[in-house]
């Protein structure tokens, strides 16, 4: 599902050229959990980025869900995204202003070219919250809800289009220790069914449920 090889990632801070990735080679396959770990600020999400298809200026080769992003077009990026793709981040980036359940149902609105109806659309948004436990809270606005429960939300949000990969940022970082674990399972149940799942974090406890777990530190994986 992930094939990154000699990816490299600079940017320009005050003029100075400051590398973060310097050369990675990553592989994700389906069925597994891939933890890279590492300090605040070692390229993690950076690296989260480009196999996910957000950060486009990188050097090397990326292939996501079978399609190769260089030269691929915003368009292009954004449908390979919306179809294959599922995000899950520590912030959790729902709108306060719609119910859970329409948080859930967004990247289906927002899917280009041929729609579901909608009440297809709702009834897979109602069965990804109750996969992950929260049937009972589809009408709900994030305000009312806890962080583990917002974080439960996004990710429903990110099951909605049945991606085949997924990738969360830290989804453990804002969650009580039972709430993450609760979390960290469900990761562990949805490769077991085929989803590659790629998670960074500087959480040990994600490792229980990874095949392979990475450390990034000085713009390398080791």
């Amino acid at each position: 599902m992930i094939r990154l090889t000699a990816i490299t990632r600079s940017f320009q801070d005050d003029g100075r050229e400051v590398e973060v990735l310097r050369g990675v080679d990553l592989s994700v396959a389906p069925g597994e959990v891939v933890a890279v770990m590492g300090a605040s600020g070692s390229g993690k999400s950076t690296l989260l980025a480009i196999a996910g298809a957000l950060d486009a200026g990188f050097g090397g080769e990326a292939v996501v869900a079978g399609q190769s992003l260089r030269g691929l077009s915003a368009g292009a990026l954004a449908s390979l995204r919306n179809r294959s793709v599922g995000f899950v981040f520590q912030s959790f980036n729902l709108v306060p202003a719609f119910p859970a359940l329409e948080n859930v149902l967004l990247p289906g609105l927002l899917r280009q070219g041929r729609r579901e109806p909608r009440e297809a659309l709702r009834e897979r948004g109602l069965a990804a919250l109750a996969r992950v436990g929260l049937a009972a809270k589809a009408a709900a606005r994030p305000s009312r809800l806890s962080g583990g429960e917002r974080q439960r939300v996004a990710i429903a949000r990110a099951l909605l289009t049945r991606p085949v990969l997924l990738l969360a940022d830290e989804p453990t970082g804002n969650l009580d220790a039972v709430t993450g674990e609760s979390v960290i399972r469900l990761f562990g149940e949805l490769a077991q069914e085929g989803t590659a799942v790629l998670v960074v974090t500087h959480e040990e406890r994600v490792s229980r449920v990874a095949s392979r777990v990475l450390t990034l530190s000085e713009g390398r994986l080791s």
